[in-house]
């Protein structure tokens, strides 16, 4: 936190005990609050502190500055004006401080280009019209102009000393490359746009001032890190909150962990916002009614100290090409892999030793990439509880003993399948062989009958092409004796045109409702199976009632597969 001096030495009192004000006290506990003043405690305690009433201000008041604390602050201003008390002098607002919080800013004489031209570009652009680009720079314009701005190509600009670059493209490394190569510097003259969308000022305005409450305890954000693309971080599943942590490979362990961001993410979970929370896709948030904001008693938990869930997904390698999300398979190359190499080696170093839940992969496949595969033969990858997920494909008796091979870990085993035939398994999953799939998942139900395995799911992610199968994978996990079957509509990564998902999709628009014909689906009698799990598809969910949740993917795998975790 940037605090001056004189901040640090200034004693305050909080106007207003609501939750408002607690959300501040949150974040800026390093401030010497005296006490607080508010109506309706007078004479009680507030998280600790002493309350007084506002007429014992004029009384009271020495050196202390007040800082004014609510979501509507008229009557609180009027009455300290006819105190005849001064804004900027005697009070402030709890947003002036907020600023803060943040370690970058973008230079004001600085004229701002924005290099991408691509979906990433517009929503950046849709959402943070503050930031508005003289120029667009494309490597490979399509047009000459975007968004009514011109493009130009890199070559084209011949001085870059009065313009700042906000990169918006999803893999950037390449770019960013090129502007360190071209003599510019990191966040002095560019920056990726995930870097400007995690402004903690912006994010804490969101959620500090986010009337909604829900009944729900929700601890992930607190002990649960995402390390995915480029070792880019999230604090939560990256399908259920869009708002990037800072990038691992740019900062330390702690620097990364314990940020004013990540703070703010925590504060927005705490405070029972969940501002950040993509509410339509987390199936916590079924049951969950928005109620209008409260204020409960208790103080927020702070942060832990470390991550103990760590979940690992930057490496896309993959033997199979899924319509899904790539037209043919992809193996890391050259400098590609020495980057993925180089995080492999940094979650080794800084975080493995202190993980009690590991989670492998999230992007590609465990079995394939040599970036995973130098994390689980580690000798010091022996975590409480692992958790594989894999395509299946390269799931047998001889990857499983290298894998397992010296672990004491309970081992959890996740396989996407997306199919129950052999026709449209290999439709989709191109490069799949079902024979081999359905031989290794015979061998996964082999070691979860002997316990070798603690827990046993087979995934269905949901389309037009697949949708009729839904029952037929029910029946083959029973035969299986899977744990769960778990299905989950698709999503666009940027691998379908708007019109082309439209078709591709068995969700209405409001991306909620089933269409008929899948809801046609849902309502067999084998769909009411135990082990089935409807996910991010909201019509038939089994209402998993969860009013406390440590962490989103061990409640998740708990559902259907009982006490995992002790």
């Amino acid at each position: 936190m940037y605090l001056s001096e004189e901040e640090r030495e200034m004693k305050y009192i909080l106007y207003g005990a609501n939750r408002v004000a607690k959300d501040f006290l949150y974040m800026f506990e390093d401030l010497q609050i005296v006490y607080f003043i508010d109506d309706e405690y007078e004479g009680r305690m507030f998280l600790g502190y002493p309350v007084a009433r506002p007429a014992e201000l004029n009384k009271r008041m020495t050196e202390e500055q007040i800082i004014l604390c609510d979501f509507d602050k008229t009557k609180k201003e009027t009455r300290l004006l006819e105190m005849g008390l001064v804004y900027g002098k005697d009070y402030l607002y709890e947003e002036d401080f907020f600023d803060r919080l943040d370690s970058f800013v973008i230079p004001k004489e600085r004229k701002i280009a924005i290099w991408g031209t691509g979906r990433i570009a517009g929503q950046f652009c849709n959402a943070h019209p503050e930031y508005d680009p003289e120029t667009f720079i494309d490597s490979r314009p399509k047009e000459e102009t975007y968004r009514n701005k011109r493009v130009v190509l890199p070559k084209e600009i011949d001085d870059w000393t009065d313009r700042f670059v906000i990169v918006c493209v999803a893999k950037d490394e390449e770019i960013k490359e090129w502007l360190a190569e071209s003599g510019l510097k990191e966040s002095r003259d560019y920056v990726s746009y995930q870097k400007l969308t995690g402004i903690p000022s912006k994010l804490l305005k969101e959620t500090i001032f986010d009337r909604a409450y829900y009944d729900l305890e929700c601890n992930t954000m607190r002990n649960h890190l995402e390390i995915f693309h480029g070792g880019n971080t999230r604090c939560c599943c990256t399908t259920f909150v869009e708002q990037n942590l800072d990038n691992m490979m740019d900062y330390g362990v702690d620097e990364l962990w314990k940020s004013n961001l990540h703070k703010v993410l925590c504060l927005s979970t705490e405070n029972r916002t969940y501002t950040f929370c993509e509410k339509t896709m987390c199936p916590l948030f079924v049951a969950k009614r928005k109620e209008e904001a409260r204020c409960t008693e208790g103080k927020y938990k702070k942060m832990t100290e470390y991550p103990e869930t760590i979940a690992l997904g930057y490496d896309a390698t993959c033997n199979l090409s899924c319509v899904t999300c790539r037209q043919v398979p992809y193996v890391a190359r050259g400098r590609e892999r020495e980057k993925m190499s180089e995080i492999s080696r940094r979650v080794k170093e800084n975080y493995l030793k202190r993980c009690k839940f590991l989670i492998l992969a999230g992007d590609g496949e465990v079995f394939l990439s040599p970036a995973y595969k130098e994390i689980y033969l580690d000798k010091n990858c022996n975590p409480e509880y692992i958790r594989l997920l894999t395509n299946g494909m390269l799931f047998n008796k001889k990857t499983w003993e290298q894998f397992a091979d010296g672990k004491s870990s309970k081992v959890m085993l996740t396989v996407s399948v997306d199919a129950a035939s052999e026709a449209t398994y290999e439709k989709i999953r191109k490069n799949g062989n079902f024979a081999v799939l359905a031989e290794n998942m015979k061998y996964a139900s082999e070691l979860r009958r002997k316990g070798e395995l603690s827990y046993f799911r087979m995934n269905f992610v949901v389309q037009r092409e697949n949708y009729q199968e839904m029952p037929l994978l029910v029946e083959w996990g029973e035969e299986l004796g899977v744990d769960e079957v778990f299905f989950t509509k698709i999503l666009n990564w940027g691998t379908y045109t708007e019109e082309e998902f439209s078709r591709v999709s068995m969700m209405e628009a409001d991306g909620i409702t089933p269409k008929p014909e899948l809801r046609e689906v849902i309502e067999q009698p084998v769909m009411q199976s135990p082990i089935v799990d409807m996910g991010t598809i909201r019509y038939g969910h089994r209402m998993d009632e969860a009013d406390v949740v440590e962490n989103y993917y061990m409640w998740e795998l708990e559902k259907r597969g009982g006490k995992l975790f002790s």
